[in-house]
């Protein structure tokens, strides 16, 4: 039985085709993929030989032609080591032109000195072997042994040249054969070396393309070194757009905030699961849960930061219709409580109504009953309102926003309206700040800062404490109330369940809501010594 074959795109096909040219155009023209370091030490290695070399050829060679040649064959080295310093230096990697270019460069100075110090018989010849490790190293295993069958090839005709001596001498060949053996040996440990090392880092690169989640690479300046497929998918670029750009400009945030990469490399310290949103190369807006891991070198200091990253954008859009879902279920079990509610006040309306409809009453009777008409009808409000606080779902208007200014705002509000209260604030300019919507955040404030000062009958100290812990800021209410009953606790944040005598109970079920909104918590607590706390935990930004 056949089975059919589908039958490849051609887009696909052509990036197929594309990628097995890039394979072949490597495989030719190979560029080194090892510690930087490496390239350092190698452009130092250079830069002492050549000074080695000068210095040996103005003893060993007499003529001043020779001499001059061999100078501005120097002089030629130095430049293209100097280019190779300041190529390295500007973007942490060399081309692989240009690692040809010098490793052919090195060949002709090594050779050039061989040729005119004596040939074969040279004290300079052992150079070659620094060259072919060279080569091997940097470039590959073939380039490895092409170098050094070139360096053989070098070193016979040398010595077939006229003054090196009868070539049939038994130690003439013997040396023949043991610089050949170090030629290619040395070609092979420096080429396999290479091998070895390419084999990890693509193994490596498999591994991480094969995965879902984005993984950036990026030094401890922010610049980025590499980037696995799915992080160029969800960021709407390719790796050559990535590669060497700084991490900022990468990981664009989409609500004018720090990079949080750039937070972690500044401060110190890494996000876990942190929700940030950015806007793609496309410019699409998408929320990423972001990651970081600082890798250390050997001294402890942060060498590499690695930056895994995953589009959270369809979960947000899920969560968001399920909380919608779950906000309109909870609507519609609290309508049968909403109606329970509205009726007590409704019912006292209408008796006070039906009272005055009875015929003509005294002025005192009829003050009474329009009192209690009045007083039914704001409570009823309070619950029509309340519930309509808690049922809409308001557009968020995200701005950076300092709860310890909030409290302080809170602390001339309520002073001075009551002055039998105290409010105490415990906040520090520089921590605190949290991205939300102001309204909403007041309002919470508002309610708890009331409820608290309600249950401490307006007089008494409420102290209102502002701390960071990691990446969370952390809001206290601390009040000299009697405390909620540890059977209440869990309760306190349902929708119309209260304690007060007049009480609506919607206040802490709004506070909730918008805790939630804004990706916290909240909760009750004992005060230690009596009285309430209200905690509240909110995600924290920084700010420069």
């Amino acid at each position: 039985m056949k089975h059919a074959v589908p039958e490849q795109p051609p887009d696909s096909a052509r990036a197929v085709r594309g990628q097995g040219a890039r394979t072949m155009l490597s495989s030719l023209y190979p560029s080194y993929d090892g510690p930087v370091s490496m390239l350092w030490f190698t452009g130092v290695a250079r830069i002492a030989l050549l000074v080695l070399m000068v210095g040996g050829t103005r003893q060993m060679v007499a003529e001043p032609v020779v001499h001059t040649i061999l100078i501005a064959t120097y002089a030629v080295a130095l430049v293209c080591g100097t280019w190779y310093f300041a190529t390295l230096w500007r973007g942490h990697k060399v081309s692989a032109a240009l690692t040809w270019t010098q490793v052919f460069v090195d060949f002709s100075v090594v050779a050039m000195t061989i040729n005119f110090t004596g040939g074969q018989a040279s004290y300079f010849t052992s150079l070659l072997v620094i060259v072919i490790l060279e080569a091997g190293v940097l470039m590959g295993l073939v380039q490895g042994f092409m170098f050094a069958t070139v360096s053989g090839v070098f070193v016979s005709i040398a010595a077939l040249s006229p003054g090196q001596g009868p070539p049939d001498q038994l130690a003439h060949w013997y040396n023949m054969l043991v610089q050949f053996i170090a030629f290619f040996f040395t070609a092979f440990i420096s080429g396999y070396w290479n091998l070895r090392l390419g084999w990890m880092k693509q193994f490596q690169r498999e591994i991480l393309d094969n995965m879902s989640s984005g993984f950036l690479f990026a030094d401890q300046r922010g610049r980025v070194l590499g980037a696995n497929r799915a992080a160029c998918t969800i960021l709407d670029c390719s790796q050559e757009e990535v590669v060497g750009r700084h991490v900022e400009s990468v990981l664009v945030s989409a609500s004018g905030t720090e990079c949080p990469v750039v937070t972690a490399l500044r401060e110190r310290r890494d996000y876990t699961s942190y929700e940030f949103p950015i806007r793609s190369a496309g410019g699409a807006i998408r929320l990423i849960g972001l990651t970081t891991n600082r890798l250390f070198d050997r001294k402890g200091q942060s060498s590499t930061v690695i930056v895994s990253f995953s589009d959270l954008t369809e979960v947000a859009r899920m969560r968001q219709e399920l909380q919608h879902q779950d906000r309109m279920a909870v609507i519609g079990e609290l309508s049968a409580e909403l109606a329970h509610e509205i009726r007590n006040p409704v019912t006292s309306i209408r008796g006070a109504m039906e009272e005055l409809r009875k015929g003509p009453v005294s002025g005192l009777i009829a003050e009474r009953l329009a009192a209690i008409a009045v007083r039914e009808s704001d409570h009823l409000n309070e619950i029509v309102t309340g519930f309509l606080d808690f049922a809409r779902n308001p557009e968020m208007k995200r701005q950076n926003v300092s709860l310890g200014g909030l409290a302080l705002e809170m602390k001339r509000l309520f002073e001075g309206r009551h002055p039998g209260l105290a409010i105490a604030v415990d906040a520090d300019d520089n921590e605190g700040f949290v991205q939300g919507d102001p309204t909403q955040l007041r309002q919470l404030y508002l309610n708890l800062v009331q409820n608290a000062a309600e249950a401490m009958d307006f007089r008494g100290n409420l102290a209102v404490s502002v701390r960071r812990t990691g990446a969370t800021a952390v809001v206290r209410f601390d009040d000299e109330g009697p405390g909620v009953p540890p059977d209440k606790v869990a309760r306190i944040f349902e929708p119309f369940y209260t304690g007060k005598e007049r009480g609506v109970g919607m206040g802490l079920a709004i506070c909730s809501r918008i805790v939630t909104a804004h990706n916290g918590a909240i909760q009750a607590a004992a005060r230690p010594g009596g009285g309430a706390s209200m905690i509240v935990r909110l995600p924290a930004v920084n700010l420069e």
